[in-house]
């Protein structure tokens, strides 16, 4: 007999139990950054913050919520930008009508490729997405959490970014349209989903699944109108129209992570978020493994509209471990009467049906109404009492009610009342008679091979479409695999006591990782036997999985020792594609994407590393040389820390999350760097060795500190460094020893710059207050910046004015600069998008040029310019940009992208002459047009296209076009109306207006 859990809380806000909560509360998008901080650090405070706990994970996410969050502590969503930068452009376009020289010409410095020296893990940067066209296994596009959309018609060998113009370049989910491969899907954060029917030229915000992360899109193969779609903390959903709305396949899938077709058979879809689902129908009906089903939650009396809002939120829970949880309890609020209905059951023919089932107490205190039992025969009909349990005792077992015989449908429910940390969790429910046929059941914990609770993704195979596999998470870590011989109608428990093969030991003996973002499972599809699934490391079964080997390890060195493929560590997808001997696996990790040619053959080059040419690396910082070539260091998320040479090429020279870091001003051989929390290391070589950098009072590398630790050098004395902790420390030995010049400021500071023309004068950021000093840290004084709202994200000194500061915060104001040392401050928001403000960077041209690095986009203003803020984006993805720093010896202005790699650029240079940059080398005709329009460019260089319709949406794009000679562009689809279109060159832009008619 089948058992699955029944979980009965008596609040509806049942993710409050979740030990995870914290996660529900991201995905769904309507509470503030500090609030969902307070309740991981409480769920951290139970579980640990060691590796593999989730922690890190955590603190990134934490650390990007708090530089993106506006002066109410809460997230945008992904349409708000997106209609933000549409209504940016559609200004633009309409003001722009003329030629512009002083747009940034931006250009792509990479990495993209990784050439391990030091780095111990080396990769390019993060994929979480892979489609491949079915019809030509060359066509693949891959997608980066940050990095947007890649396409490569070439197998891999060479990549095209697909979505540089979306002000939403998040990607999770990917999928090809099966009968029409220019048709593409891509799932993003907040629910949303993109979708182009060009092939990726253009894109349109096409639906909206509910919160969280898409995490899977399955189109249907035999009616591509129907699509699937998963998002964790958001549920399952499907669509019949494309795409364009979609609806819940199962009101208890509050989360959603895999979905798969039976093979051969679309008819039968598989769906899996914390539990197991199937649909026999085409997708009409889900249901779970368990006969029970979902229940519902009905009020008898209290209130179903308890929001965080309300001034009760602040109570606790108290877990139990295992397989049940307390409910949530709140201090000070009417504890409502709650009553969980189970689905309607077809009792026809039964005689003598009983109610079967356990419940326990978890910390009942007092006498009260506690449990009662109902059943009632129809939707309209009464409810009928079985049993009320009042009595206080610690568990009742094994219970048996008897039931009436009836000939028609047949409900039961439990109804409880809920008190300050008391509540009751039900076991191994079962409705059973005589002549019923079928059990129905519910309740897991005394069935070994039934699921849990955790997490689950789906394997099948065209082998034996009969067979399916469902793997489990434990937390983070692996919580088993089951195996269905039936098309999941059933299925067996595989036995691997004691393995997590989600964690880093080759042997899957250590109890640490990620799961479920680094979690996978997929089988061959000519071997039903041949199953492979993921964590940090790939493993494969060969029987079925029974027993499994590692088949990669995450560092190059214990991979070739133990004769496997290096995978970067930390696999968020892993999938077959093709058949036959065309039968390739593709994995999707922190570092890239891999493939194996030949998913049999396990040795030392089982991976091919087909990542080189993505520009997707996730830059935190940058520290650039002031010589010409340059030498530039550059911290990453997942792939450490790594240098641009002199020589053009790069080297990775340090592993884990790379963050802040800088090149020596008087010697570009030593190179300085940290990694999370501030542990500091240092090259003398140039990177091919590293040496530790002393921790001042041993505070470096402890996770209690910030993400990302200021670290700087003196801008006048050599070998004189500076970090700061709570305290603000100085080295004057090159890190070996250090000495606080600051008073403890009780918390952690956020960012430190010490004037390049005066080293006594220092500045630094905690949250939203600025401090300075000007007598080289012996005093400590608040300035006139101490936002009531929001935090300073960066602080920039003028290169020749020590009392000149530009800061990039949070709040609506965008940007703040003071002229007088600090005490007092004007805002600069002037006409800047509302995007959020990141970095901010001064060039020392006599006009006070002043650069605003935001999550969209780069802006420049000066005291020619006036109140207005220009774009100096020609050529720039739009991208997070973290850091901008000055080089003033090549004259370029260097940016930190997180998910588009090191841009650099000209300096604003207001001098340039437009007169070889004549608007009428720029042709459009005919205008007004009809189905097709020609561009054409006097100059003989490759130029970017766009055009905007009036809104400001692109409704064409494309670069590296050379249009000399003219480029026919079919409008036939468009509709009639103004649109403008922008050319781009190394030049500059021009905009000029094409009328459809």
């Amino acid at each position: 007999m089948k058992k699955l859990i029944l979980l009965f809380s008596l609040l509806f806000i049942a993710l409050i139990g979740n030990s995870q909560e914290y996660l529900d509360l991201i995905a769904e998008g309507t509470h503030t950054v500090q609030y969902i901080s307070q309740r991981a650090e409480a769920h951290f405070d139970e579980v640990g913050r060691d590796r593999g706990t989730g922690y890190k994970p955590f603190r990134r996410w934490q650390y990007f919520a708090e530089r993106a969050m506006d002066e109410n502590g809460m997230l945008k969503s992904p349409e708000f930008y997106y209609n933000e930068l549409q209504n940016y452009n559609a200004l633009q376009n309409s003001e722009s009508l003329f030629l512009r020289t002083t747009v940034g010409t931006w250009e792509e410095m990479g990495p993209t490729y990784w050439n391990a020296t030091s780095g111990y893990n080396p990769g390019v940067g993060r994929i979480t997405s892979i489609a491949v066209d079915e019809s030509n296994l060359d066509h693949i596009i891959v997608g980066s959490p940050t990095g947007g959309v890649w396409k490569s018609l070439d197998g891999g060998n060479t990549w095209t970014g697909l979505t540089d113009n979306l002000a939403n370049i998040d990607v999770y989910a990917l999928a090809i349209d099966p009968l029409n491969s220019s048709t593409y899907y891509w799932g993003s954060t907040g629910g949303t989903i993109f979708k182009s029917t060009d092939g990726g030229a253009t894109w349109t915000l096409h639906g909206d699944v509910s919160n969280g992360n898409v995490n899977r899109i399955l189109i249907d193969p035999t009616n591509t109108s129907k699509l699937y779609a998963s998002a964790q903390g958001g549920g399952l959903f499907k669509s019949l129209d494309g795409g364009s709305t979609w609806t819940s396949i199962n009101s208890s899938a509050t989360t959603g992570y895999d979905f798969q077709f039976k093979p051969g058979d679309p008819t039968t879809v598989y769906a899996s978020g914390t539990r197991f689902y199937v649909s026999t129908d085409g997708g009409a009906t889900f249901d779970t493994s368990d006969g029970l089903d979902a229940w519902m939650q009905e009020y008898v009396s209290g209130t179903n509209s308890w929001t965080t809002s309300d001034s009760n939120q602040n109570g606790s829970i108290t877990p139990r471990t295992g397989d049940s949880m307390a409910f949530l309890n709140i201090n000070n609020y009417t504890f409502p009467t709650t009553r969980l209905i189970s689905p309607s059951l077809d009792l026809s023919g039964a005689t003598n049906p009983t109610l079967n089932f356990s419940y326990s107490q978890v910390n009942w205190v007092g006498n009260i109404d506690q449990l009662k039992v109902y059943y009632k025969t129809s939707v309209s009909s009464n409810w009928v009492q079985l049993a009320h349990y009042t009595a206080e005792a610690a568990q009742w077992t094994d219970i048996t009610l008897n039931l009436p015989n009836v000939t028609s449908d047949y409900f039961i429910a439990f109804e409880g009342i809920a008190n300050w940390s008391r509540g009751l969790t039900l076991d191994d429910v079962s409705v059973e008679a005589t002549n019923l046929g079928i059990v129905f059941s519910d309740g897991f914990e005394s069935a070994s091979n039934d699921f849990s609770s955790g997490v689950k993704m789906i394997g099948v195979s065209a082998d034996d479409p009969s067979v399916v596999y469902v793997v489990e998470a434990d937390g983070g870590t692996f919580g088993g695999i089951h195996k269905s011989t039936d098309s999941g109608a059933t299925f067996t428990q595989l036995s691997h006591p004691f393995q997590n093969y989600f964690g880093y030991d080759s042997n899957g003996f250590d109890n640490l990782g990620q799961a479920p973002r680094d979690m996978a499972i997929t089988v061959n599809p000519n071997d039903v036997n041949d199953v492979h699934i993921a964590g940090i490391n790939t493993w494969r079964s060969t029987n079925g999985g029974v027993s499994f080997s590692i088949s990669s390890q995450w560092t190059p060195g214990g991979a070739s020792n133990e004769n496997i493929g290096y995978c970067h560590a930390d696999v968020d997808i892993m999938q077959f594609v093709g058949t036959g001997a065309n039968a390739k696996l593709f994995v999707g990790s922190d570092g890239g994407i891999f493939k194996a040619d030949d998913p049999t053959t396990v040795d030392a080059s089982y991976y091919t590393d087909l990542t080189p040419g993505l520009g997707i690396r996730q830059f935190y910082r940058i520290g650039i040389s002031q010589t010409d070539p340059v030498i530039v260091t550059g911290g990453s998320q997942d792939n450490g820390s790594s240098v641009l040479r002199a020589d053009g090429n790069w080297y990775d020279w340090w592993g884990a999350d790379g963050m802040e870091g800088f090149i020596d001003k008087n010697n570009t051989q030593i190179i300085y760097g940290t990694s999370q929390y501030g542990s500091f290391v240092k090259s003398t070589n140039g990177g091919n060795s590293v040496i530790s950098v002393g921790q001042p009072d041993g505070k470096g590398g402890q996770n209690n500190w910030n993400w990302v630790v200021p670290f700087e050098q003196d801008p006048i004395t050599q070998n004189t460094i500076y970090c700061a902790f709570d305290q603000v420390y100085k080295s004057v030995d090159g890190g070996s020893n250090w000495t606080s010049i600051s008073q403890n400021f009780g918390d952690d500071i956020d960012e430190l710059k010490i004037a390049p023309s005066d080293n006594n004068k220092m500045y630094l950021a905690i949250d939203g207050a600025l401090w300075y000093t000007t007598n080289g840290g012996l005093i400590w004084s608040p300035s006139g910046l101490n936002l009531s709202s929001g935090r300073i994200n960066s602080i920039a000194v003028h290169p020749s004015d020590p009392d000149k500061i530009a800061a990039a915060t949070t709040n609506s104001n965008k940007v703040y600069i003071s002229t007088n040392g600090g005490l007092t401050f004007t805002p600069i928001p002037w006409d800047l998008p509302n995007f959020s403000s990141q970095a901010v960077a001064w060039q020392d041209n006599g006009e006070d040029g002043l650069y605003v690095g935001m999550n969209y986009g780069i802006y420049y203003t000066d005291n020619d310019l006036g109140n207005t803020w220009i774009p100096f984006n020609n050529g720039l993805p739009n991208v997070r940009i973290n850091e901008l720093e000055i080089n003033s010896t090549d004259n370029k202005l260097y940016a930190a992208t997180y998910g588009r790699g090191l841009w650099r650029s000209n300096l604003y240079d207001a001098s340039l002459s437009i007169a070889e940059f004549d608007s009428d080398d720029f042709s459009i005709y005919p205008n007004p047009a009809n189905n097709e329009v020609n561009i054409k460019w006097t100059k003989p260089e490759m130029v970017t296209l766009r055009i905007y319709n009036s809104l400001g949406k692109i409704m064409f794009y494309a670069k590296n076009l050379e249009v000399f000679r003219g480029h026919k562009i079919d409008v036939s689809n468009f509709e009639k109306g103004i649109y403008f279109v922008k050319l781009n060159s190394d030049y500059g832009e021009v905009t000029k207006k094409l009328v459809l008619d």
